[in-house]
């Protein structure tokens, strides 16, 4: 075991890429502090990097009295100019026709518990250092994994357990929690997304939001807003380097999940 500490904060994405650099085996585990791992999780989960294709394996999570459901695999949904990766589902018992045809892909890893591929990792760079000190890294790599061709799959049998009340974002709560969402939802968008006409709907429908942000006095969307614009010329020219990466749509992704939500195996949470 080896442990590595920083001198002063840096917020989750940093800390997470500092720790990626010393990491020596094929495959990373992310864990929080506050995560109890099931019995066989990761032999659950191993089977599924002996695909090529596949970046990360993302787990089911309960909650600690083990019997309330919390997160599982994540359907993307792109909706008013956006991608959101709020909707869970789990797997239910499958019929016999699907069961080789019926992959449980996962819109993301969920950064607090979730296994990756070091070697993929490491050509991604990591998480984004734009949106430290947290909040939508970890979709923004794997939105990014997604578009170089690799996949992500969820394993519903690699089960962890944690007190949802103690993630660290709840002393972060309000005003700078929302701006940071808000800004780290744009500096995504603006570097990931190429697609003409979902560009064209994201566009038309900021100033839609920010009309909805000044009737309801929310201060904290237009702030993350400039903190994005601020940081506007390092977004585009890494934007030219993801486009250049790219070998899938951004329309091929939203069809695989909007494809996967209608899975006779997926049960929306």
């Amino acid at each position: 075991m080896k442990l590595i500490t920083r001198r002063r904060k840096s917020g989750f994405a940093l800390a997470c890429n500092l720790g990626f650099t010393a990491c020596r085996y094929d495959t990373i585990i992310l864990l929080n502090n506050d995560v109890i791992v099931d019995q066989g999780f990761i032999l659950a989960l191993l089977p599924h990097f002996q695909d090529s294709r596949v970046f990360g394996v993302s787990f089911k999570s309960m909650l600690r009295d083990r019997s309330s459901f919390h997160s599982g695999g994540k359907i993307g949904e792109f909706r008013l100019g956006f991608w959101k990766a709020l909707r869970n589902y789990d797997v239910a018992d499958r019929h016999p026709e699907d069961k080789e045809k019926g992959v449980c892909y996962s819109f993301n890893v969920y950064g607090g518990f979730c296994a990756m591929n070091r070697q993929k990792l490491q050509e991604l760079g990591g998480f984004e250092p734009l949106m430290a000190p947290f909040y939508w890294e970890d979709v923004e790599l794997s939105y990014r994994a997604w578009k170089r061709g690799w996949v992500i799959h969820y394993e519903p049998k690699s089960v962890v357990y944690l007190d949802a009340t103690s993630d660290p974002r709840e002393s972060t709560r309000g005003l700078r929690l929302d701006r940071m969402d808000t800004r780290n939802r744009f500096i995504f968008t603006w570097k990931n997304l190429h697609d003409p006409g979902m560009l064209i709907v994201h566009f038309v429908a900021v100033p839609f939001l920010c009309l909805q942000a000044l009737f309801t006095l929310r201060a904290a969307f237009f702030l993350g807003l400039w903190d994005s614009i601020c940081k506007l010329p390092t977004i585009l020219s890494k934007r030219r380097l993801e486009r250049r990466a790219t070998k899938v749509r951004d329309g091929a992704i939203r069809r695989l999940f909007n494809e996967l939500r209608k899975k006779s195996f997926v049960v929306l949470r």
